[in-house]
C-alpha cells in the first residue's frame, strides 16, 4: 500500500485527436483532424463560450516539437502522467502519432511518465453526429487472443521497455475503456483470467514485468467480476452529469463537484481500489449539427437526448476546478488506491469542453490550479 503521507502522482489523460493521419484524410477529406470542429463551433445559447480559443492555435501534437513544450508546461505544473487514449483495431492503428512521434520524440519525455487507455470502442462519425440516425461505423471493435497477442509484443516493442512507461507495484500499467465487454468477448471472468496469465507469461520472455490492468468503469456493478478476471484497480474516464439540468439544458459546475463526492464515494466501496478523476469540464456542442435547436431534442430514433447532444456545464472556472482537484487529493489521501493517483479529465479534450492547456478565457489557470493543489 502506499504511503498515507505520499502525494498522488497526477495522471492526465490525453485524447491523440489534433494532427491529421491518414484514415482521417480517407474519411474526412485531405487534412483533416478534429481541430476542424473546434474552430466552427457556435455558441447556443445567451453566454455560451464558444468557440473555445486555445492559445497555442491549433497546433499538431504529433510534431515533437510541440510534443515537449507540452511536456514542459505538464511537468511544471505537478503532472507525473500522460494516459494516452490508443486505439488498435485488429491491427489497424490510428492516431498513434502523436505518442510515437510526437511525445516519444521529444528531447524532454523523460520529464512526465506515460501509459495507455486502451480506447477498445468502436470508432464511428460523430465528427459532427448526425442528429436521430445511426452513426456511420468506420472501425468496429472486437477481441480474440491472436490479437490481445500482438498487442502485447506491439506494446512491449514500442512502449513497455521504456524506462518511462508507468508501473505500479512493479506493474505495467494498461487500462481498459470498455473492460465489461472484452471479458464477455472472451467467455467470462475465469476465461479471461487465464488469458491475462498467457499475456503476462509472454512479456516475461521479453524480459518486462507483468500488468496492472485497470478498468475504466462508470458504477460499481461490474467490480466484482473484474477483479474475477485479474483486473486490479478501476478509475472513470470522467464526471459529467450531476443530475440537476436546467430547462435550458444546462448543469452547474458545482453541483458536478457533488457528483464526483459521490460517485467516489460509491466506487471506494467496491472490491478493487479506485482512483478518483477530476473532471475541468463538459460541453460537446462543438461535436453536434449546427442546425438542431437549442435546447437540444430528444432524438427521434431513441426517445433520449443521446450523446454529444446533452447538457453543457456552466461555472467551470479555474477556481471551482481547484476545490475539486483539493477534494480529489483528499480522496486519494483517505483511500489510499493502489496506484496512488488522482486521474484528471482531460489534457486536451477541446471538442468535450475539458481541457487544461492554455485557452484565451483563462490562460493557464486550470494548469495553475491543479499545481496549487498537489
Amino acid at each position: 500500500m502506499p504511503s498515507k503521507n505520499a502525494r498522488p502522482e497526477v495522471v492526465a489523460i490525453l485524447c491523440p485527436l489534433w494532427h491529421n493521419y491518414d484514415h482521417a484524410t480517407s474519411w474526412k477529406g485531405e487534412g483533416w483532424c478534429e481541430w476542424e470542429l473546434v474552430k466552427s463551433a457556435v455558441p447556443r445559447f445567451k453566454g455560451h463560450y464558444q468557440p473555445f480559443q486555445p492559445e497555442w492555435g491549433c497546433h499538431d501534437e504529433s510534431d515533437s516539437v510541440w510534443a515537449e513544450k507540452e511536456v514542459d508546461l505538464a511537468a511544471g505544473h505537478g503532472i507525473d502522467v500522460f494516459l494516452y487514449d490508443w486505439y488498435w483495431y485488429s491491427g489497424v492503428r490510428i492516431m498513434e502519432e502523436a505518442l510515437e512521434n510526437g511525445f516519444l520524440k521529444a528531447k524532454n519525455r523523460e520529464r512526465v511518465k506515460f501509459a495507455l487507455m486502451w480506447a477498445n470502442h468502436h470508432w464511428t462519425d460523430y465528427f459532427p453526429a448526425p442528429f436521430g440516425q445511426k452513426w456511420n461505423s468506420w472501425l468496429p471493435s472486437r477481441h480474440n487472443e491472436r490479437d490481445m497477442m500482438r498487442v502485447m509484443d506491439y506494446c512491449a516493442e514500442k512502449y513497455f521497455s521504456r524506462p518511462n512507461y508507468w508501473t505500479s507495484e512493479d506493474k505495467l500499467f494498461f487500462s481498459f475503456f470498455e473492460p465489461v465487454r472484452l471479458v464477455k468477448e472472451f467467455g467470462g471472468a475465469a476465461e479471461f483470467r487465464k488469458l491475462l496469465g498467457r499475456m503476462n507469461g509472454r512479456l516475461k520472455k521479453k524480459g518486462l514485468p507483468p500488468l496492472h490492468l485497470n478498468a475504466m468503469i462508470w458504477g460499481p456493478e461490474p467490480v466484482d467480476e473484474l477483479k474475477d478476471a485479474g483486473f486490479l484497480s478501476t478509475t472513470t474516464y470522467n464526471v459529467t452529469s450531476s443530475g440537476k439540468t436546467s430547462e435550458n439544458l444546462t448543469q452547474d459546475y458545482a453541483d458536478l463537484i457533488s457528483a464526483h463526492e459521490r460517485h467516489w464515494a460509491k466506487m471506494a466501496a467496491a472490491s478493487l481500489p479506485h482512483c478518483p478523476v477530476v473532471t475541468m469540464g463538459w460541453d460537446v456542442t462543438a461535436r453536434c449539427e449546427k442546425n438542431v435547436p437549442w435546447p437540444f431534442p430528444p432524438s427521434p430514433l431513441t426517445g433520449k437526448r443521446d450523446y454529444p447532444y446533452g447538457h453543457v456545464v456552466l461555472g467551470n472556472t479555474p477556481e471551482m476546478f481547484g476545490k475539486l482537484c483539493e477534494k480529489g487529493k483528499l480522496q486519494a489521501e483517505k483511500t489510499t488506491p493502489v496506484p496512488n493517483a488522482v486521474f484528471v479529465n482531460s489534457w486536451n479534450e477541446w471538442t468535450e469542453g475539458s481541457f487544461l492547456l492554455p485557452e484565451k478565457r483563462y490562460g493557464l489557470g486550470y494548469l495553475e490550479a491543479l499545481k496549487s493543489v498537489f
